[in-house]
């Protein structure tokens, strides 16, 4: 960990190869996290728990304190958590050294990337941090996040889609990225728009939205 602060990005894990180092509880965790979103993943373990060796991730029965530096090189993402904390640090320190994001969920202070809390749908993903202090704290902050959405969650998912179509008739029509730019905030703070979507009127508020960028490219 840097004295900079971390830069939160959504990663495509797709072509990223992942390793965790570890086959106990927390490696569990992350591994099967993990395999939710990339299918190279891969454990090195001397024991594994059940739920590993029940799915189709690969696992390598290995002492983590003989992986050769040669081995980590495979791997983009390095996760370090086997139950000893110093072998943890060392393997994140030199996974570091070789260019590699590590996450070490025993001492964050070694890690160079953070795996938070999170939800996600087909319209927007919510993640929470508390930087390594409190896993428990972050689900609190999400879920009071999810339940401040629960009583509008039909709006913002309506609102999410009319505004990706919003911006798909923008780009056909106006070159300008300034002005697109422009437009959508316009657009998205228009109490006429706004108050179609609420009730429900999808294509009502695309028209009205539409009649916004025409006073604009006429």
């Amino acid at each position: 960990m840097s004295n900079l602060p971390y830069f939160p990005v959504i990663l495509d894990l797709e072509k990223f190869r992942i390793l965790v180092i570890g086959g106990g509880k927390v490696g569990s965790k992350r591994a099967l996290k993990f395999h939710k979103y990339s299918k190279n993943v891969t454990v090195v373990s001397e024991n594994f728990s059940e739920d590993l060796l029940n799915s189709p991730i690969e696992k390598i029965k290995m002492n983590a304190e003989n992986l050769p530096e040669d081995f980590l090189k495979r791997f983009d993402i390095i996760v370090t958590a086997t139950n000893n904390r110093e072998l943890n640090s060392k393997l994140c320190n030199l996974a570091k050294k070789l260019g590699k994001l590590c996450n070490n969920p025993t001492n964050p202070e070694d890690s160079n990337f953070i795996v938070p809390i999170f939800y996600s749908d087909e319209n927007y993903e919510i993640a929470v941090t508390t930087y390594g202090k409190s896993s428990l704290v972050s689900e609190f902050i999400l879920n009071e996040i999810l339940d401040g959405l629960s009583q509008k969650k039909d709006f913002v998912n309506l609102l999410t889609n009319a505004m990706a179509r919003v911006k798909e008739i923008a780009k056909k029509k106006i070159n300008d990225p300034s002005l697109r730019f422009a437009l959508y905030y316009k657009i998205f703070y228009d109490k006429l728009f706004s108050d179609f979507l609420i009730n429900g009127k999808y294509n009502e508020a695309i028209n009205r939205a539409e009649e916004i960028m025409n006073e604009y490219i006429k």
